[in-house]
């Protein structure tokens, strides 16, 4: 089959998950972000390591991960899976030319890059349409966690929010946030939506936001196991669905969920949104074609086509026969028997995916 497509990660951050579970979203972000000041540099390249040779073995071959710390660019292009490394940026000042923006160093043909302004109150309106500018220019990629909470929308629309305690431990200044009806709204009022756009979450969406999407041909990554640990809420899947929006599925970190497996959360995703009328092939779709489209890489993997890049797995046949496959193999699939990315075996066979990840 194709091999698995993981829209959205961060593969620099360790198990935290057990650590800095919280009742809301914005506990939890305070919790991760004392969490990580015990963490050095070393951590990160374990960590990066460790999760992906995770993601190898349970068949993920195309992973968009986000860079915090500039370590998981290194260990990717050793691993042999194609990737979108997005270098995340926070920064609500005004002086724009302090932004910094890493050059694009070595091209390596598996490992493409993009740029992550990490959400709209996070990145204020004038830096977000300098990222645009450049990211345009640099025909790179655009990622943003966007509408992930409720906290988000009452941040934009000056109702109550506990945001605010957010941008009083970072010293922002409240009267720079953003307004405006909704996060959608407020990017599509920047003009930085697109085709190359990638919006994570998209959890507190209503019908404007989604036709704006639709006319944008902006990506979603869904990442439904994140949504519930952090009690954020449950995206509307059926409805970007039907509104013919690139879905793709994201993992999120392990700071969020307990594993980086693939099929875990398709597995999750099947058993939140079946009551909506998602199937098990729309699952399989989200994972593979989907998320390539999400990436706009639909052109190149995704499906087993000729003319399209060999990105493929192998995996072991259900041992309970339903009639339903798709539902058989969601049901039983934890792991891959062999990997191949680009006609390259990085999994199985005679492959040491330790020599390779050493190498």
């Amino acid at each position: 089959m194709p091999g698995l497509v993981n829209v959205h990660t961060h593969l620099e951050l360790p198990l935290l998950l057990d650590d800095i579970r919280a009742q809301n979203y914005t506990d939890w972000v305070f919790n991760l972000l004392a969490s990580k000041k015990h963490l050095t540099r070393r951590d990160y390249a374990a960590a990066s390591q460790r999760n992906i040779e995770a993601l190898i073995r349970s068949g993920t071959t195309t992973v968009a991960e986000i860079s915090t710390h500039g370590v998981s660019p290194l260990v990717l292009r050793k691993s042999g899976l194609r990737s979108v490394v997005y270098h995340e940026i926070i920064f609500m000042g005004e002086d724009v030319s302090r932004l910094i923006f890493p050059g694009r160093g070595p091209v390596y043909r598996l490992v493409n890059y993009g740029i992550s302004p990490h959400s709209p109150h996070t990145v204020s309106g004038p830096a977000l349409r300098t990222i645009h500018h450049i990211s345009s220019r640099r025909h790179l990629r655009l990622c943003m966690h966007v509408a992930e909470t409720r906290e988000e929308t009452l941040l934009l629309q000056r109702k109550k929010n506990t945001l605010e305690l957010l941008y009083a431990a970072a010293g922002w200044d409240l009267s720079g946030a953003p307004v405006a009806r909704s996060s959608f709204a407020y990017l599509h009022r920047l003009g930085v939506l697109g085709p190359s756009f990638l919006a994570v979450h998209a959890v507190h969406v209503d019908n404007a936001d989604i036709g704006i999407m639709k006319r944008s041909g902006s990506g979603v990554a869904h990442c439904p196991r994140s949504n519930h640990e952090i009690g954020v809420g449950t995206m509307q899947l059926r409805k970007l669905l039907d509104a013919r929006i690139s879905v793709g599925l994201g993992t999120d970190s392990l700071a969020s969920v307990p594993s980086l497996n693939l099929w875990d959360e398709m597995r999750y995703a099947y058993q939140v949104h079946r009551r909506s009328g998602v199937t098990p092939q729309d699952i399989f779709h989200i994972a593979t074609l989907g998320g390539a489209g999400a990436l706009g890489m639909g052109r190149e993997i995704g499906s087993l086509e000729p003319g399209k890049k060999a990105d493929l797995i192998a995996i072991s046949l259900p041992r309970k026969n339903t009639g339903d496959l798709y539902s058989d193999l969601l049901r039983e699939t934890k792991t891959c028997t062999m990997s191949m990315v680009n006609g390259h075996v990085v999994f199985g066979g005679e492959t040491d995916m330790n020599r390779l990840l050493n190498n």
